[in-house]
């Protein structure tokens, strides 16, 4: 497997980021071993973390490192990443910038797209949707299509747009698919020109019309005589939430894009899905059984190792950040009165009823109570209606004295915040994977959510804690807001930032995006070595 790589910008980073390269720390291995006992190689792999595997093969004799070499080698997955691959991917959602913060998504595309830059001989052309920009000067080998209206979502909200795609005509939504499907076409035919490869596969996030575009792409480029270029899915789960409300008869989402998706059999022409969290997987298949579960390759994204990391902040640098308002509050804005606090509890998300940012403000009201010298930064963003809602709710409402608004951040500014914070709190009901607890984890904070979706795969106590969510109940009810203010306070009062800190750190270190690409590269071309 490759040695983890740093993500180097193609220019120097912009202002405001540090470059952290992670030195490689030579440590004592006593004997080759993995797992808990388990008693046949099968078993030891299964139960063995990617940690465990490696120092195990690092302590083999040279000549059984050549065997394990062989035998992934016939398998057709060994060492892909290492030989170099050419992709394509697109994007459903805008890339981050200080004039349209990017949701999730967007974060991610951006990020492997550096990561699969850097891997050896390897090349990564994209494409993505802004409705401000129209190009991106600060990274190669992309290409942004600017919208003559917002971003489009499938349900709940986006930090950048309330457009649904219920709300658009068929006239609207097929423009907007011509409009991507040029950018794909001629992103491809310029990736091709610069290099003189092929591509190796194309990715296209999201299970929606991403796949309608690039099922188009490619059947216009094999009409022209080209190869035919396998085609992954990245599944990221909001489009399989809006199939979920058209299945269920939601009345604000009639039957009308999962029909679509099933009559164009888009997924007939998908070779392998990358799923970000057994759930998602299971939802996937919910939505179209007929797709070989072999072929769906459960792999959690990862976070970007040159942003997220310990920094030296403290929490006197909270004054660093200034509060936010709605239009026309009257409020006041200023910088936080870091002198008044000794610890800070922290909340990172878009303002959506899934997120439930409501039962943190509501557990705030009693932890306010009891220790007035903790205070609660809310970092996140939503549309104006929403933005409203809930200062009106911690403000009128509840009456918080001690909890703060930031706004939307960028990410070093967020690698700043879970720095500082004793804990990261993201209550989402059903998050599809929860990058941000990854992310929180690798600056040393621990995380409190709840048991539904994507946390369930790899939260445990040793890193924080996952409260029960049976009902999964939005608005947060009664009980799951004496969940969270118990769970809290257990978190203070045993000094969880200290005790959790380092296994935070190691478990983290698992998702870098620097190990996830690789990983994708050599999983996805064993796939396609099979077929």
């Amino acid at each position: 497997r490759l040695d983890p790589i740093v993500l180097v910008p193609p220019s120097a980073p912009p202002s405001g980021y540090r470059v952290h390269f992670l030195p490689r720390v030579a440590r004592p291995v006593a004997k080759p071993t993995m797992g808990s006992g388990a008693s046949t190689l099968k078993e030891q792999l299964a139960e063995a973390s990617p940690e465990d595997i490696k120092k195990a093969f690092e302590a083999l004799p040279s000549d059984a490192k050549d065997k394990v070499k062989q035998a992934l080698d016939a398998s057709g997955a060994s060492g892909a990443a290492a030989k170099g691959v050419m992709i394509f991917q697109l994007g459903t959602n805008n890339w981050q910038s200080e004039e349209e913060p990017a949701p999730g998504s967007g974060i991610l595309h951006e990020a492997q797209h550096i990561a699969f830059n850097n891997l050896p001989d390897s090349h990564s052309y994209s494409v993505y949707p802004s409705s401000v920009h129209d190009s991106n000067p600060n990274r190669e080998k992309v290409k942004v299509v600017k919208l003559p209206h917002k971003i489009p979502i499938c349900e709940s909200i986006s930090p950048v747009s309330d457009k649904r795609w219920h709300s658009m005509s068929d006239t609207e939504v097929e423009e907007y698919l011509a409009r991507l499907e040029q950018a794909a076409y001629d992103q491809m035919a310029l990736g091709e020109a610069e290099t003189g490869r092929t591509y190796d596969f194309a990715i296209a996030h999201h299970c929606f019309l991403n796949q309608v575009v690039m099922q188009r792409v490619i059947k216009k480029r094999v009409d022209e005589g080209k190869a035919k270029t396998p085609l992954v899915a990245f599944s990221h789960g909001t489009a399989l939430k809006m199939f979920n409300l058209e299945v269920k008869g939601d009345p604000e989402y009639p039957m009308r894009f999962k029909t679509m998706m099933d009559e164009l059999k888009v997924f007939d022409d998908i070779v392998a899905v990358l799923a970000i969290s057994e759930d998602n997987k299971k939802m996937f298949l919910s939505h179209f059984p007929n797709f070989n579960p072999d072929n769906i390759l459960v792999n959690p994204p990862g976070f970007n190792p040159l942003v997220f990391h310990k920094t030296e902040d403290t929490i006197a640098n909270l004054s660093d950040f200034s509060t936010v308002t709605y239009e026309d509050s009257g409020k006041d804005v200023g910088p936080i009165p870091a002198d008044k606090y000794k610890k800070m509890l922290l909340f990172v998300g878009k303002f959506a009823d899934w997120k439930r940012l409501d039962m943190v403000l509501k557990a705030a009201k009693q932890w306010e109570a009891k220790y007035p010298d903790v205070c609660t930064v809310i970092a996140g963003t939503g549309q104006p209606a929403d933005v409203k809602l809930y200062h009106k709710m911690a403000f009128e409402e509840i009456g918080l004295a001690h909890t703060y608004f930031v706004g939307s951040q960028m990410q070093p500014n967020l690698a700043r915040l879970f720095t500082m914070a004793e804990v990261g709190l993201f209550p989402s009901k059903s998050e599809p994977f929860g990058l941000v607890f990854i992310e929180c984890m690798t600056c040393g904070t621990p995380v409190i959510g709840a048991n539904s979706g994507g946390p369930k795969d790899f939260i445990t106590e040793d890193v924080g804690f996952l409260i029960p969510d049976e009902e999964l109940a939005v608005p947060a009810d009664e009980k799951l807001v004496t969940h969270l203010f118990n769970t809290t306070c257990k978190a203070l009062d045993e000094n969880w930032k200290v005790t959790k800190s380092e296994a935070c750190r190691k478990l983290a270190e698992r998702y870098s995006v620097n190990t996830q690409v690789a990983d994708y590269v050599d999983r996805i071309m064993g796939v396609l070595a099979k077929q």
